[in-house]
């Protein structure tokens, strides 16, 4: 009987669930002490010292950002999502361990010193940039290191938010954009370990507490498309007006980068200082869990959440518009939850209405405006299922789903992320070009070697120079009596050799049989000197040649056909 063996691609996935899982776990914990030691302190506070304070940590807050973000690692401004994703989908998942440190610090004093962000972006960002640190410490492949920075956003995902279905979902629905994507199997590995990681390190409880919804009234599904309709256009104009202010700020501000992410930290101030004056509460100052769990429990009046949705709006876009650092995952299911509990105590003061039926409005206005600005439906959906366990809300967030994707799609070319990276000038790579790689890389070899690669048997003048002049080629295999290639000849040092008596270099020959994929001899195209492989049978008799120009040429056309 053979032994059980693991895969020798399964302890790195573990791994990345492990640090994935720690790392968002200490962010959170950071974030939560910065905010509670700084603002629970000045809203029991005098007035006086709320407002002095709070400018100061908040200008603070914008400079530190400003000095981080355009010193070391711009790159992680923002949520970071669409920061990971192009370095999936375009630098083969390669992330520098230096914007994972500046991500962490940036974020953590920007959301927890109260700037109006979110941390599950930046969740994402950490955990995925620290598995392609540790895939490149490992000097894995860059397929695999791609694979593992795609791990690392679920782990990071399912830890911060204790929804590790959910988290396979996003990456697959958002990152990789392929439900059917081989990837799958490594994600949900990376999303087990990450959530079996928090059970140990956090406990069971999910990101904010959402009260059970124990009965409905069936009448409510015919206000469920309304709320997700209002909802979904509240994702939409936020994402519009918040992208439209961003590349306005890029395309005519005459600040210092290093400055501007203070603008954004005294709007929020501003703003904060305001709604805490007017309604006492604290939820424009950074995630607002607080004020999103009292919306689900009935506690909020029709006036407070009113003015906090038009308050989160605003902060989160002016936060994020300047440049600072953290995400707009949070901040978009606050604005679903009061655009649904205003709905709610709107129908209840019209036509009356029990709690649980209320609460579910809530709940479907975060998901429907959360899936209008990520554009992501099934995430949208089992995010909500896994923070409560309730399958009686899973048809009215299906109905709100298709609601919000049908506005989204209808009012917005692109989602939030991508269109961020378009208005950065960044074209990411079409989802089948990607399934078009990922075939190329299993296929043999021999499907695009060259079998009628000219090759020289001796050295002798007459005839090297009959093959020259027979074959424009570049290299040249030399062949020994038995067919069996000896070395590797460039063009030049041919000519080079016929025109005086210098003998030309002759370079070591890298084999590979004709029956491996693409993907095993990736790694070995790109060591070799002239980054050309000679196929050989296995008794390593001469068969063709496999070069860089063959690499590209089969990579286009297996896009063509993908796109066509």
């Amino acid at each position: 009987m053979s032994k059980f063996k693991i895969p020798k691609a399964t302890p790195p996935i573990i791994l990345v669930g492990l640090t994935g899982s720690a790392v968002a776990v200490v962010f959170h914990h950071a974030i939560n002490f910065i905010h509670h030691a700084i603002w629970h302190p000045l809203a029991h506070g005098t007035s006086e010292s709320f407002i002095l304070i709070g400018f100061i940590v908040l200008t603070l807050v914008g400079l530190a950002n400003g000095w981080l973000l355009s010193h070391f690692a711009p790159e992680a401004a923002g949520s970071g999502i669409p920061q990971l994703k192009t370095a999936y989908r375009k630098n083969r998942g390669q992330i520098s361990l230096r914007i994972v440190w500046v991500k962490f610090i940036a974020a953590t004093l920007s959301v927890g010193g109260g700037l109006s962000l979110g941390r599950e972006g930046p969740s994402v960002q950490l955990a995925g940039g620290l598995a392609s640190v540790i895939g490149q410490k490992l000097k894995l492949s860059h397929f695999r290191i791609r694979t593992l920075t795609a791990c690392g956003a679920a782990a990071g995902l399912a830890a911060a938010f204790n929804a590790p279905i959910a988290a396979v979902a996003f990456v697959l629905e958002e990152i990789i954009e392929d439900l059917n994507s081989r990837t799958i199997g490594p994600i949900l590995l990376a999303s087990f370990v990450s959530i079996v990681t928090l059970f140990f390190l956090q406990g069971t409880e999910p990101a904010f507490a959402i009260p059970p919804v124990e009965s409905f009234n069936g009448w409510v599904y015919i206000a469920v498309p309304l709320v997700a309709a209002l909802a979904s256009l509240a994702g939409v104009g936020f994402q519009k007006s918040t992208l439209s202010w961003a590349r306005k700020i890029r395309e005519r501000s005459s600040l210092p980068s290093w400055s501007r992410p203070v603008v954004g930290a005294w709007i929020n101030w501003a703003i904060a200082c305001l709604v805490f004056y007017w309604v006492g509460r604290l939820g424009v100052l950074g995630l607002g869990h607080e004020d999103l769990t009292a919306s689900l429990a009935g506690e909020l009046t029709l006036i407070s959440l009113i003015v906090l949705f038009i308050a989160k709006w605003f902060a989160t876009s002016s936060a994020y518009a300047w440049g600072n650092c953290g995400g707009i995952f949070t901040p978009t299911l606050f604005l679903g939850a009061m655009i649904g509990g205003a709905c709610g105590q709107g129908i209840d003061l019209g036509l009356g209405l029990d709690q649980d039926s209320q609460r579910l409005l809530t709940i479907v206005g975060m998901s429907a405006c959360l899936g209008a600005v990520v554009r992501a439906p099934i995430t949208s959906i089992l995010i909500v299922f896994e923070m409560t366990h309730d399958f009686a809300l899973v048809p009215p967030l299906m109905l709100a789903a298709l609601v919000s994707q049908a506005i989204s799609r209808s009012l917005c070319k692109e989602n939030f992320y991508n269109q961020f990276l378009k208005d950065s000038g960044i074209h990411l790579e079409t989802a089948s070009s990607l399934r078009a790689q990922a075939s190329w890389r299993n296929r043999r070899i021999s499907a695009f070697a060259n079998f009628d690669a000219p090759f020289l048997k001796s050295m002798d003048k007459d005839k090297v120079r009959e093959k020259l002049n027979q074959y424009p080629d570049d290299l040249f295999p030399l062949l020994d009596a038995d067919n069996q290639p000896s070395a590797l000849i460039e063009r030049t040092e041919l000519d080079e050799f016929l025109g005086s008596n210098r003998k030309p270099r002759l370079h070591s020959p890298t084999l590979v049989y004709a029956e491996q994929t693409m993907q095993e001899i990736e790694d070995l195209l790109q060591k070799d000197p002239l980054s050309s492989l000679i196929l050989v049978t296995r008794e390593n008799r001469y068969l063709g040649l496999f070069s860089n120009q063959e690499a590209i040429r089969s990579k286009e056309s297996e896009n063509r056909m993908a796109e066509s």
